[in-house]
Formats: C-alpha cells, structure tokens, sequence
C-alpha cells in the first residue's frame, strides 16, 4: 500500500472505559485534578459519557454502561461488555479522526469493522465499529472516526491545564501499525520512535496536569 496523500489523519481522543459512569469520572478526578464534564447518551450503543477537553481538538472521553437504557441488540462499542461491576476505570483506547474514513479502513490490515454513522444533538459523526464490539489489535490500533461538518466535542469544553504530552506502544506487530499510521497520512504524537516491538500488547498515555506528569497503561 502507498500513502494517500490526500487523506490526513490526527489524533483525536482517548478513551477510558468504565462499569459506571459516576466511578470514572472520579477516578479521572483524582489522578488528574479536574473533573470531566457531563457529555451525553449513546442510544446505539446503551452508553454515556464524560468529556475533558485536552487541547482546541482533543480531548479525553470516560465512557460507561447506561443503565437507563436498554441493551442494545448489538455488542457495545469499545469491548464495553468486556467491563465487570467492581472493575476500575481503564485506559481502553485512542482515536484518530480522518478525512475519509472508508479509505483509511480499507487501507487498514486489522478488522476495524464496519462504518456506523451516529448523531448526538449538534454532534454528526462516521465510526468504525467491529461487530463483536471489540477493539482492533486489543485497543492499541485506534478507533477510526470522520466528524460531518464543523461541530467538535472539545470546542465547547472548558479549559482543563490537562494535556497529552506522549502516546507510547508495545506490540508484536509494531512495524505494521507504523507502517499504516503512515499511510493514511497520520500526524500527531504516537509516531516510530514510540511504537516498539514486544510479546505483548500495551498502551501507555502521559498526561500532564495540575498534579503533575500523569500515566496511564492499558490492560492489554
């Protein structure tokens, strides 16, 4: 595969999965000393969620079981069903958003699966969702997402002093995600030189914050 140079691609949110929404934000609360705001339901998908704005374009999302709404007929997003009672918060995933979201699935080697378009009030949105609800390469390959038009979560978002200073890897295929990211005009901070080659599948984020340099690594 070649890159396509018209399609660009960037960082776009993480992703921390909680059982109940009240408990992640609490732990984000804690380890990061501002508290993320309100977001909104997920109807699709039996979800909701809590938003802290990171940057003008970012931000960092605690996503939860909604227990007001039914199950859906689907397995959740973000191996969601994955979470257990009692479970702490965790880091799930990262997520980039693109200018042609069918081309960069297609270009992808991994299962990303197939592309749901959602809405959530001002919010329009295209999504690549596997149908088992699980994570491509267990979370460590991101969620590929096309915003519609001009609205964007972290614009309305208060500022936070929280910012992402570093995303790092460790993954057995570590050379191919690269070489992907590369293709489909990737352009943030999870580049080569943080994606190194191992037995097992980790995902690191750094934070820095109000109580200083934070990390987060995923369960794998």
């Amino acid at each position: 595969m070649t890159r396509q140079d018209s399609l660009q691609t960037t960082f776009d949110h993480l992703i921390f999965g909680s059982y109940f929404l009240e408990d992640g934000v609490n732990f984000i609360a804690e380890q990061l000393g501002v508290r993320p705001q309100p977001g909104g339901q997920h109807l699709t998908m039996g979800t909701h969620n809590a938003v802290l704005k990171l940057a003008d374009t970012t931000y960092l999302e605690v996503i939860a079981i909604d227990p007001s709404l039914p199950r859906p007929p689907r397995p959740r997003w973000f191996g969601m069903d994955n979470l257990q009672p009692g479970s702490p918060p965790q880091l799930l995933t990262w997520v980039v958003r693109t200018t042609d979201i069918q081309q960069a699935v297609r270009q992808s080697r991994w299962q990303h699966g197939t592309i749901e378009s959602l809405q959530r009030g001002m919010y329009h949105w295209q999504i690549a969702i596997a149908e088992d609800g699980q994570l491509p390469m267990q979370g460590l390959a991101p969620t590929v997402i096309q915003w519609a038009g001009d609205a964007h979560p972290a614009y309305g978002l208060s500022p936070s002093d929280v910012t992402l200073t570093a995303i790092e890897a460790r993954h057995p295929d570590a050379a191919e995600l690269n070489a992907w990211l590369t293709e489909i005009g990737y352009d943030g901070p999870f580049t080569a030189n943080t994606i190194s080659t191992g037995e097992s599948c980790r995902l690191t984020v750094t934070l820095a914050s109000a109580k200083g340099i934070v990390s987060f690594e995923s369960l794998g």
